[in-house]
C-alpha cells in the first residue's frame, strides 16, 4: 500500500506544483505587440516624391543586384615567380597570414 500511496503523492505534488505553469500571466507574450489601447498611426504625412529626395539613390534590387561589376584582372606573375617571393619574404622574416590570429 505504500507503493499506492507514494505514487499518488507524486501525482498530487505533480498537479499541485504545475498549477502556476497553467495560469495566464499578466503581459501578453512577446510579439504581441502594439497593445490595444495604443493609438496606431496608419498614414504617414510625408508625399512620395519627398522620400524619394531624401532617399537619393534608390537601393539596389532584381535578380542581378548581387553580382560584382567589374573582376580583378588577372596576374601576369608565374608560379615561380611568386613562390621565389613567398621563400624571399620568409627569409627575411615575413610570414604569410596564416591561421585565426592573422
Amino acid at each position: 500500500m505504500t507503493k499506492f500511496n507514494a505514487s499518488i503523492a507524486a501525482a498530487a505534488a505533480a498537479l499541485l506544483l504545475s498549477g502556476n505553469a497553467f495560469a495566464a500571466s499578466l503581459q501578453p507574450a512577446a510579439g504581441e505587440a502594439p497593445f490595444a489601447d495604443t493609438a496606431i498611426a496608419l498614414s504617414s504625412s510625408a508625399q512620395r516624391p519627398d522620400v524619394r529626395a531624401a532617399a537619393g539613390e534608390m537601393p539596389a534590387s532584381g535578380e542581378l543586384s548581387a553580382v560584382a561589376l567589374q573582376a580583378e584582372p588577372a596576374s601576369t606573375l608565374t608560379r615561380a615567380e611568386v613562390r621565389s617571393a613567398t621563400i624571399n619574404a620568409i627569409a627575411r622574416g615575413d610570414h604569410p597570414a596564416l591561421g585565426q590570429h592573422s
